[in-house]
């Protein structure tokens, strides 16, 4: 058996209750990614976008791609994060962080088209706010393709192309030889490289389809169990951390993602280092894009932010073993 916390995915948890997380209209792609391309398909004749500062480049670059002039709305931390929502643009871009509820201003008085980031709020809220949703679910869980995307009037959005690449047997051959590492069946790592190879493929694969079995596998994911899992495991980092939290409160429908901390001192990258050095791999979020200007406030969260692992893997005394690991790095 090899032991590490973190890192991608292999399993998908399901129940025998199918959720009601999706509506009937919901399109299924390859990639949140290619779920927001099919999106920027139907803006015919718009030309500019307002987007958080403090986002993932995947999502920039579509936009860019379409011709789009992306104007970034600043995101930064004063005791809690706090977005300053721009809406002088035609297309108005918005997400919540990480599973806890953020964006709470109101829309009422924006005009134009208004597109919401759901990929990690699906187990949070609810909304009802914009014209068009989306997300994916390969941060959650061990789902293969898992981008989705839905209009708020219910028409169909364009229906993605074939995995002619052959992406999705690359993710489950990688997934597959993570499992055998983990249960000690295999003694390298060469599963890195297949998922190095899988997002490799995903850089310019286009508005393609999601594989049948992620699609069926969505319906039934066990939510209860995630939820509950993922709540359990953050109550213990949030409360060793408390000092660092990027959100300081976590409301009773919030399903956080990760546990997202400023680590202080500039110690953020030596801290992730010494983890890894452990077996333990919090990822940052996000590297800073060549599309990104940012100032001193919007550029505090990408020099400080490290995500502490909290999903359904895990348990307890994982957690514990997480923040006796921090300790003993910040009392070095």
């Amino acid at each position: 058996m090899h032991w590490e916390i973190g890192s991608e995915f292999w399993d998908i948890p399901v129940s025998e209750e199918r959720n009601d997380l999706f509506p009937n209209y919901t399109q299924w792609y390859l990639s949140g990614r290619s779920a927001l391309q099919a999106i920027i398909k139907e803006l015919q004749n718009l030309h500019t976008v307002a987007m958080p500062s403090w986002c993932c480049d995947s999502m920039v670059k579509p936009f860019i791609d379409a011709g789009f002039d992306v104007r970034f709305y600043p995101v930064f931390w004063r005791d809690k994060l706090i977005q300053e929502i721009g809406l002088d643009c035609e297309v108005l871009f918005i997400m919540d962080y990480f599973g806890y509820t953020t964006t709470s201003e109101t829309l009422s008085g924006y005009k134009g088209i208004v597109i919401r980031d759901v990929t990690h709020s699906i187990f949070s809220s609810k909304y009802s706010d914009a014209d068009y949703y989306f997300g994916s679910l390969r941060k959650w869980c061990g789902i293969w393709t898992g981008g989705y995307a839905w209009a708020n009037d219910e028409h169909r959005l364009t229906e993605g192309k074939k995995d002619e690449k052959g992406y999705f047997n690359v993710r489950r051959k990688a997934m597959q030889q993570k499992l055998e590492y983990l249960e000690g069946r295999r003694i390298n790592k060469d599963y890195l490289t297949s998922f190095a190879a899988a997002e490799e493929a995903l850089e310019n694969e286009g508005i393609i389809q999601a594989a049948v079995r992620d699609v069926n596998s969505a319906y039934f994911l066990d939510i209860r169990g995630i939820v509950s899992r993922r709540r359990t495991n953050a109550e213990v980092l949030r409360t060793a951390f408390s000092k660092w939290l990027i959100f300081p409160e976590m409301l009773s429908s919030d399903c956080p993602m990760f546990v997202p901390i400023l680590v202080p001192d500039k110690k953020r990258d030596s801290l992730q280092s010494f983890l890894i050095q452990r077996n333990i791999y919090c990822p940052i979020h996000w590297p800073v894009s060549k599309y990104h200007e940012l100032e001193g406030r919007t550029g505090a969260i990408y020099e400080n932010e490290l995500s502490l692992v909290c999903d359904q893997r895990y348990v307890e005394k994982d957690m514990d073993c997480i923040v006796e690991i921090v300790n003993d790095f910040m009392e070095r």
